[in-house]
């Protein structure tokens, strides 16, 4: 019987011959080996470079021993077999270790991002991902446009179309390094962060006319000086490819030059004929004229002037806010608890502080802030305004936030620096993974919600979440519930008033509690003069509709706006214009906010007349004299 160890001696005898006759006894390889192999190497252990017995193995690895910690480790070659180089396709590193095979091809890992990858795009039929080379991925759909299969890469969370080909057959590579040639853009390219939003890529393959391409590329790098936001040039570039399309199919023009009025007007009828939106059509008419002015400014080309003028535009429709109703979010919150922690905390949030998704996903972690006083308030990136905003929030809030933190500490390294993070693609359930959750993602959580526990409106019908809608929520809770629009504006972070607008919708009930309130007390117009209302007006919802549509009911800091709607918008900037306007209503509520601003207007007025500005007493005297006949009639019924 052979003892086990009696092996050893002839084994040790093998690799010793073995390694006698592959390579020589120092550490440099022979010369025909030696640029197949990176120079600088170092012990994965002990990180020392000094080795000895090196070898090449069966799969061409280098195989050596470190000399400090006596272990053997493996250097893999920088070229395969047929004298391909191996570069991860994602970040370029030659880091990498063998992964098996798919479809009899070599498929490797590189260690630094631990993309996998092969180094063919495409043999056998095999599909990789055209922006980082990884094979793994899930079918997405047929494009609509192509009707080629999509897929999704697990790798880089990009979208690609299987044997994607530009209009002349080419196929379109992912671009490493920005080139003006290039007919894909990426994000990286331009030195912008990856949205959260649907792409990360401008496409310029299939823009019309080739003659406008150049020009286009030029006038989209000009926007990108400006600081646009990808999202806004991935619209412009949008925008601008309709109108090409449409001067490619028009055979009478060549040049810029050819472009003419008539033109223009053959477009608009195209645009109000097809089916687009007005917001499609508003945005795409902005965009040529702002391609037009840039272009000829540079002087890259030459067109009439005035080609799209202010009345092309038409007039912008009325829309309601796109709220959640209140039995919807009732569902919610009573499901609320069956969604990932994470998305859960994620939705608490945006129903309290009303977020763009993208200043919701991009919280930083240590966002809450405190005042000393049992004040909380959260810190955030204004994306529209591009400036740093607080908006004050509940001590119940700031608890989920701190649980939040608490659990992205626990399950994600130290160094993530965001409040929410994605979840792994692939995952079910949530998995959490260091990196930004996408709109995309975020929206299907919800949907997937609604129709598990069949979140349905007052007629039955699915509810069909949208993550802005929780922003339209808070602004119309907001403005029904008395606050003023301005503090709306502040508080949703709007650069104007009309922004705010939008939101300024009135409930029934909230508008049937305002008419009772006239009732309560005398109601004086700008003069002074008792303004008497019908008492009909809440006999019948009949009537409450003739209200609605024919009076703006729009509650202002100093009492009511009674415009009728014939009338069009009110034009009168300002809330001091209100104290001239016949529509202007108010009643003895609203004495504290009166006296405080004719005690401002009277300190405006004798600063005025002291340094003999005409022109402010002359605007400022009107409205101290309205303002003492308001109060002075108010007061008197108060004292009756």
């Amino acid at each position: 019987m052979i003892k086990p160890n009696s092996q050893k001696p002839r084994k040790l005898s093998l690799i010793k011959s073995q390694s006698q006759s592959n390579i020589k006894a120092s550490n440099v390889l022979s010369d025909s080996l030696l640029d197949l192999y990176p120079k600088d190497i170092a012990c994965p252990r002990c990180h020392s470079t000094k080795y000895c017995q090196n070898k090449i193995g069966n799969r061409g690895q280098k195989q050596v021993k470190c000399k400090d910690c006596k272990k053997f480790y493996t250097i893999q070659p920088l070229y395969d077999k047929n004298g391909n180089k191996i570069n991860c396709a994602k970040c370029n590193s030659n880091n990498y270790k063998l992964n098996g095979f798919i479809k009899q091809q070599r498929k490797y890992k590189c260690l630094d991002c631990g993309n996998n990858y092969i180094l063919e795009k495409e043999v056998a039929g095999l599909v990789t991902c055209r922006w980082c080379g990884g094979i793994n991925y899930r079918k997405s759909g047929l494009s609509v446009k192509t009707n080629k299969q999509q897929y999704l890469c697990h790798d880089c969370n990009r979208q690609f179309t299987e044997n994607a080909c530009d209009k002349h057959g080419v196929r379109l590579e992912s671009p490493k390094e920005f080139s003006f040639e290039n007919d894909i853009w990426t994000a990286e390219n331009l030195n912008y962060e990856n949205s959260i939003h649907y792409s990360n890529k401008l496409n310029f393959s299939e823009v019309v006319p080739l003659w406008a391409k150049k020009y286009i590329k030029k006038y989209i790098l000009f926007e990108v000086s400006r600081n646009l936001s990808f999202e806004t040039l991935i619209q412009r570039l949008s925008e601008l490819k309709l109108f090409g399309k449409f001067i490619e199919e028009s055979f009478y023009c060549h040049r810029f030059e050819d472009i003419d009025r008539n033109l223009i007007l053959d477009f608009l009828l195209h645009l109000k004929t097809s089916d687009y939106s007005f917001s499609r059509k508003h945005h795409t008419l902005s965009a040529i004229k702002r391609f037009f002015e840039t272009g000829t400014l540079n002087g890259w080309f030459n067109v009439e002037p005035s080609l799209i003028r202010r009345e092309d535009w038409g007039k912008t429709p009325k829309t309601l806010p796109r709220f959640i109703p209140e039995e919807v979010m009732s569902q919610l919150m009573m499901h609320i608890e069956h969604l990932p922690e994470s998305i859960m905390r994620m939705v608490l949030v945006n129903i309290e502080c009303g977020f763009r998704v993208g200043e919701l996903v991009s919280l930083p972690f240590d966002c809450l802030k405190t005042n000393g006083k049992d004040g909380w308030s959260i810190q955030y990136k204004n994306h529209k305004m591009k400036k740093e905003a607080i908006k004050p929030i509940s001590s119940e809030l700031a608890l989920v936030i701190k649980e939040q933190q608490y659990y992205i500490r626990e399950k994600l390294e130290s160094d993530f620096k965001y409040l929410f993070c994605g979840g792994k693609l692939g995952m079910s359930p949530f998995y959490p993974e260091a990196k930004l959750m996408s709109s995309r993602s975020f929206t299907k959580y919800l949907r997937g919600l609604a129709e598990q526990y069949q979140i349905k409106d007052c007629n039955g019908e699915l509810w069909h979440f949208q993550s802005h809608q929780f922003r339209h929520t808070v602004g119309t809770r907001m403005i029904n519930a008395g606050v003023p629009q301005h503090i709306v504006q502040r508080y949703l972070g709007h650069e104007s008033p009309t922004m705010t607008q939008v939101y300024a919708h009135i409930h029934d009930q909230t508008l049937r509690k305002e008419i009772e309130k006239y009732h309560e007390s005398r109601v004086v117009n700008f003069q002074g003069e008792t303004v008497e209302l019908e008492e009909t007006i809440l006999s019948s919802n009949d009537d409450l509709e003739w209200f609605k549509k024919n009076v703006q009911a729009r509650a202002l800091e100093h009492g009511y706006c009674a415009r009728p709607k014939v009338l069009g918008d009110c034009d009168i900037p300002g809330f001091d214009g209100c104290y001239n306007c016949p529509h202007w209503r108010t009643n003895k509520n609203f004495i504290p906010i009166l006296q405080d601003t004719l005690e401002r207007t009277n300190k405006v007025l004798e600063k005025a007349r002291n340094c003999g500005w005409e022109l402010q007493v002359k605007k400022n005297e009107p409205i101290q004299h309205n303002l003492e006949r308001v109060i002075a009639s108010l007061e008197a019924e108060s004292n009756e």
